[in-house]
């Protein structure tokens, strides 16, 4: 049985990238449907707040860490605190100057969640095993002719790569028309690049009306694939483009975002200062009890 952790009533799954990759292999195999999450901070906090958001992310099949928040918060709430409350303080505290700069001096002890896969990883994982295993894939979400850039580009690099749609979705096409695709197109994996919100509301409720299909949440990946410009900007921006691995691997692609992307950073400081704010107060609150 897989090894889960609860941040803040969200539920993560423990999972190396091949742990992950062969539960995806044996949810194809059990003939269903299925959908994946990749939680990030933005997306606990989110949910805290909107406890039906929380049920769908806490009922998928699979849930994996997208964030190195995530590890931070999964490490620091495992350590156990006195029950003296003049101690817990200080104790607290320390764990906290202890934990944090970890996520970019020693991430390798952030070890509770073993690995950080996000959904712009996930993309070409799962990419790589249906060229292998010739499994179906439909694109659906991002902006206006992403997805068929993204395809392409994916495509060059695995030409044995079955995409067998793309679609934009509402408001540019009706949700009916996309379903009847999907069901013409029988895929096998659905790739949802839409919002998080947009997300869950679209497996719980449209999900249900397909068979033997897994979704899963990717969020703004075809924009980096494709290299358009995020969908959900609200301004003119220069196209998306995603850290370079040495800054992701440092736990720093949340800097790299507010820099390069600043019209999220009322977003990037909900996923940060937000997020540690909320689990310190979590943790302390659950030590009174």
């Amino acid at each position: 049985m897989k090894k889960t952790v609860e941040i803040l009533g969200v539920k993560i799954d423990c999972l190396t990238l091949p742990q992950a990759l062969q539960d995806v292999v044996n949810l194809i195999r059990g003939r269903g449907n299925y959908y994946i999450v990749t939680p990030n901070p933005e997306m606990v906090v989110h949910a805290q707040s909107h406890p039906q958001f929380k049920d769908i992310l806490n009922q998928a099949d699979l849930s994996l860490a997208d964030g190195v928040g995530l590890q931070w918060a999964a490490k620091y709430l495992s350590l156990p605190l006195t029950k003296i409350p003049v101690l817990r303080q200080i104790q607290e505290f320390f764990q906290l100057i202890f934990t944090l700069p970890a996520v970019v001096l020693a991430p390798k002890t952030l070890n509770v969640i073993p690995e950080r896969l996000t959904g712009a990883d996930m993309v070409w994982e799962i990419a790589k095993l249906a060229s292998e295993r010739d499994y179906r894939i439909f694109l659906l979400g991002a902006g206006p002719g992403v997805a068929l850039k993204a395809a392409r580009v994916m495509q060059t690099l695995y030409p044995k790569l079955n995409v067998v749609e793309v679609m934009v979705g509402p408001p540019y096409e009706s949700q009916d028309e996309v379903i009847r695709r999907i069901q013409q197109t029988n895929p096998q994996f659905i790739f949802l690049a839409l919002p998080a919100e947009a997300q869950m509301h679209w497996m719980r409720d449209e999900l249900p009306k397909l068979q033997d299909v897994i979704a899963i949440g990717i969020g703004g990946a075809l924009d980096f694939i494709a290299g358009a410009t995020a969908i959900n900007s609200g301004v003119e921006a220069s196209p998306a483009k995603r850290a370079p691995e040495w800054i992701r691997n440092r736990g720093l692609e949340w800097l790299w975002r507010y820099l390069t992307q600043p019209w999220r950073k009322d977003r990037i400081k909900t996923a940060t200062i937000g997020f540690v704010r909320t689990v310190r107060h979590h943790k302390l609150s659950r030590a009174k009890i």
